[in-house]
């Protein structure tokens, strides 16, 4: 099997091998299931790097869509349901959430009606107030609800939290983001744009939110605020037949006075990623393409004024890690990575700025208590 990755779809370059033979774990090794292929390229990441992991069994498939349901079988060898119930009282400890964003609150219910814990792909629902339904489904069912951003787990963003912790750049002030990709076809053999995420009964945002709510978390963890107001704008400049934009534009207010614009977008012909950070004594970039480089200035403790590394990691490692944490979380009652209130205080920020949009003015972040 290849080890190359497609930066996208996360897809091995070259194809697989075919149907997947599930490998023999311990006894006692978490059970997990993996509940919808709609959001493709993160299901079948997920069963990808999950499949010889030592800390986890993949041992159920959900997917109410035969086809679907087949797929995800010959992805890991799992025994499928095609009924929801049966699925959640399967034998899994808990489940990772890749079906549509839609759906996710039902099933995040059913999950800890079960007493099975949870980790929801991103973004967590179709809004805050689901998001605050979900949480106390899990609160009320004593079971962990853990939110799936992943760039929190890379090596990269590990680096730069504890420069930024370590205070010797100074004050954050001021996030730049451009996360700019191609669309992504419905399925791995439907190469229509017409899928779960143009379909505004599926998703809550297009273009812009699929890869913007990751900037959005980013700069909640390494700056340590919340977001307070926002101006936005969403267009659809490639794809004007789908109603949810393709291309977006934000700028935010934090709480410490600093400020984020974030630009996403899905018309790209090569995915980009571009993330500045001004500090008050020095600032920090970074580059996903043409190869991962990230700068720090400003930080002498590292060797030199300026330090350039060379970090090349992929966000389908860092699904296994967000689920090791989640499975450390689970069992022995460590601190997760991600909460479910993180991934509701992202809903409220993204409620927020696609009302900005629709009214053209600024809008005010309003946070709820959980």
């Amino acid at each position: 099997m290849s080890d190359q990755i497609d930066n996208v779809t996360g897809q091995r370059i070259g194809g697989s091998d075919g149907p997947r033979k599930r490998t023999p774990k311990q006894p006692g090794t978490f059970r997990i299931g993996v509940a919808g292929y709609d959001i493709w390229p993160h299901a079948l990441a997920f069963c990808d790097v999950l499949a010889d992991a030592d800390f986890v069994d993949i041992t159920a498939v959900w997917d109410e869509n035969p086809k679907h349901l087949e797929r995800l079988v010959e992805a890991t060898g799992a025994t499928g349901y095609g009924s929801l119930e049966e699925f959640c009282n399967s034998d899994i400890d808990g489940a990772v959430i890749t079906a549509r964003t839609s759906m996710r609150c039902e099933i995040a219910k059913a999950l800890a009606r079960a007493g099975k814990h949870i980790l929801s792909d991103k973004p967590m629902a179709m809004s805050a107030a689901e998001g605050r339904e979900m949480i106390q489904a899990a609160n009320d069912a004593g079971v962990l609800l853990m939110g799936g951003f992943n760039l929190r787990l890379w090596k990269t963003w590990q680096l730069v939290k504890r420069v930024l912790d370590s205070g010797e750049l100074g004050q954050p002030f001021h996030l730049y983001c451009a996360y700019n990709t191609g669309m992504i076809p419905r399925s791995e053999w439907e190469e229509t744009f017409d899928s779960v995420w143009t379909n505004p009964a599926d998703t809550p945002g297009g273009g812009w939110l699929t890869h913007g709510d990751h900037a959005l978390d980013l700069t909640r963890w390494l700056f340590g605020v919340e977001f307070t107001e926002v101006l936005a704008d969403m267009r659809t400049l490639r794809y004007p037949e789908f109603e949810l934009e393709d291309y977006g534009i934000a700028h935010y207010t934090l709480s410490d006075g600093g400020t984020a614009l974030i630009a996403s977008d899905a018309i790209s012909d090569k995915e980009r990623l571009d993330i500045i950070i001004a500090c008050k004594n020095g600032g920090i970039s970074y580059c996903l393409t043409p190869e991962p480089k990230l700068k720090i200035w400003g930080a002498p403790s590292l060797g030199a004024d300026v330090v350039e590394y060379s970090v090349p990691e992929h966000w389908v490692v860092a699904l296994g890690e967000l689920t090791r944490h989640f499975v450390d979380a689970a069992r022995n009652g460590a601190t997760p990575p991600v909460t479910g209130e993180d991934n509701m205080r992202v809903m409220e920020i993204v409620d927020a700025t696609y009302q900005s949009a629709r009214e053209g003015r600024k809008v005010a972040i309003e946070q709820q208590t959980v």
